[in-house]
């Protein structure tokens, strides 16, 4: 329960009696910064809107420093090293939630000040130990923050959000609190980027009629495609007790049922029992009468590339719109941090080996802490055992002006999140058959995190690449950054049933969930062998990466340049290159 102002002074617990008020208030006075986007949003197609009612309720997410994250990682690192003896050892949840929980200090200095604020502990709730949720009027979360939240609307979608240009906290608190949301971070599931796109010129098959690989798939891409050209076309999935895909789908976007059904009838014959399950997070959809391209893709083509392996569809949604004066929770979703929110919580049973995701932002849009925070619980599903895909994005090496937003409008690569983060296995795109070369219709998403340090797997296959190209982009990117893709797959001509009819879709939408069928049949093969799955995959394909196809033809131009260009071995194109599913049977 929030209590009123007027007695916010006489229900202080004991804890916070012990220090003298004047201390305390001295103590509690003393901000220091958080994050800050100075004096205009990061983003121009984020525009002020109006001031909230001061009574308009937030919730306020608290993300609390955990205990023993040095110790996490050092045990991922260990896990997801194929030459380590603890290779393949992956943690249980059990194990990461004791790591990642917060210490007692920590919950008690963060309570002590909640409570000094007049919000007491029965306020608080959540899900996990590792974060504290509050719902509280704007006035109060202003006052805690020290800032000014303000109502924003999206030009291009029109969706109006409560967020804040800057936020502080206590200089102390700074060492307990990881990340408070929503504050700074302006993304939402209307305004992620989805990496798909309709093909209306590209040609279509009609329902019924399967392709003959490999010369028809030069302009047409179904499951038998991809599957005789990644070579999984032998393998038969055995541990479908255990073994789990999972995709995970924003933006309002949902995967149909009937459009599976259909997909499966003309497409994949022998999967006559192919389904999915739903899982709805945060008001998630599933109305079934008008799904979404984005969703149908992913269930469609992972559902081609794994089954019978099962597979569960994330449909993670947000809060209902802002409405001026009305007095309840505004939109405070924030996509990613809700959908790991959730999967945190998962059983070690229940947790997919494998996930897709086909969303991302622009890095320089989203704040260090909050990409740093979510960066980090991508870490947590690697070290339970799962792989996690995104597309690296379909923008080349930037889209638009490619200015940055400090005020300095300097025009750099700028790359896009969370396919940096160095957790996670970003997936870029190609196109064509013998030779398969990078994409061509859009420039493949690659290039160098501005913000993630370049994790040591793959410094000596960038270091390669980067003394190769020379000077060429020289001051254009950050040459030690984490640099993406890792791997890439086919990008064009997918086809795709939506609304009972196959249109031809594109974009690296379609690599990452193809990528991600193949390493789910990997981690059935790897079950059957040892018991054990992949976890995080990226150490492993650096390490052998003769168990993919390379791409040496295609490059990715953006920001007014030709970007990068595709090289024997790793490049910021098409990464380490594509799946040949018998090769990597081999290294595993």
């Amino acid at each position: 329960m929030l209590l009123p102002s007027a007695v916010f002074f006489v229900l202080f617990p004991l804890s916070v009696l012990a220090t003298p008020l004047s201390s305390r208030s001295v103590l509690y006075a003393d901000f220091a910064t958080k994050h800050s986007w100075g004096n205009s949003t990061p983003s121009s197609a984020w525009i002020h809107h109006s001031t909230p009612d001061p009574s308009t309720l937030l919730k306020l997410r608290f993300g609390l420093r955990p205990s023993n994250f040095d110790t996490l990682i050092e045990y991922l690192s260990e896990t997801s090293d194929p030459f380590h003896e603890r290779y393949g050892k992956h943690l249980s949840k059990e194990q990461v939630d004791d790591l990642m929980r917060p210490t007692d200090e920590t919950l008690q200095e963060v309570k002590e000040w909640l409570n000094w604020h007049g919000v007491e502990d029965e306020a608080f709730t959540s899900t996990s130990d590792r974060h504290i949720t509050v719902t509280i009027p704007v006035s109060l979360a202003e006052t805690l923050l020290d800032t000014e939240y303000h109502v924003y609307a999206h030009t291009n979608t029109d969706e109006k959000i409560v967020r804040t240009l800057e936020y502080s906290l206590p200089r102390h608190l700074h060492d307990h609190i990881n990340l408070v949301s929503p504050t700074t971070y302006f993304g939402t599931t209307r305004s992620m980027k989805v990496t798909s796109h309709l093909e209306p010129d590209h040609p279509t098959l009609s329902l019924g009629s399967d392709v003959t690989p490999p010369s028809s798939c030069r302009t047409t891409i179904t499951p038998t495609c991809l599957k005789d050209l990644y070579n999984t076309i032998d393998y038969t999935p055995t541990e479908t007790a255990t073994n789990i895909i999972g995709i995970t789908g924003y933006l309002e976007q949902f995967a149909s049922n009937a459009d599976l059904a259909t997909f499966v009838r003309s497409f994949l014959p022998q999967a006559t029992n192919a389904t999915f399950t739903l899982t709805e997070i945060n008001g998630g959809l599933n109305t079934q009468n008008d799904p979404g391209v984005e969703a149908n893709l992913d269930v469609q083509y992972a559902t081609g590339m794994s089954w019978p392996t099962p597979m569960i569809f994330y449909s993670t949604g947000g809060s209902p719109p802002f409405i001026p004066d009305d007095n309840e929770p505004t939109n405070t979703n924030e996509p990613y941090l809700n959908w790991l929110d959730f999967i945190a919580t998962v059983s070690d049973s229940d947790l997919p080996n494998t996930f897709s995701t086909s969303y991302g932002d622009d890095e320089q849009s989203v704040p260090a802490d909050f990409a740093t925070e979510v960066c980090n619980m991508f870490a947590t599903l690697g070290s339970r055992g799962a792989s996690v895909m995104f597309s690296s994005g379909d923008a080349g090496v930037g889209g638009g002006s490619c200015e940055t937003n400090d005020g300095t409008n300097k025009v750099i690569f700028q790359p896009a999140f969370p396919a940096s983060c160095p957790f996670v296995t970003a997936v870029g795109a190609t196109t064509g058959i013998a030779p398969e070369i990078a994409v061509n219709e859009f420039p493949s998403g690659g290039g160098f995190s501005r913000l993630f340090a370049q994790p040591s797997y793959q410094t000596s296959a960038v270091s390669t690449y980067l003394a190769r190209i020379g000077s060429t982009n020289a001051g254009l990117f950050n040459a030690s950054g984490r640099a993406y893709p890792d791997v890439a797959a086919q990008g064009e001509s997918f086809q795709v049933v939506v609304g009972g009819r196959v249109d031809s879709v594109g974009g690296t939408s379609c690599s990452s969930p193809t990528f991600a069928g193949v390493i789910a049949l990997l981690n059935d093969f790897k079950l059957a062998k040892d018991g054990t799955t992949l976890g995080f995959l990226n150490p492993l394909l650096y390490a052998n990466p003769s168990a993919l196809n390379d791409i040496t033809s295609g490059s990715n131009p953006g920001c007014g340049t030709n970007g990068f260009t595709t090289s024997t071995g790793w490049d910021p194109v098409t990464g380490l290159g594509t799946p040949d599913f018998v090769k990597l049977q081999a290294i595993v």
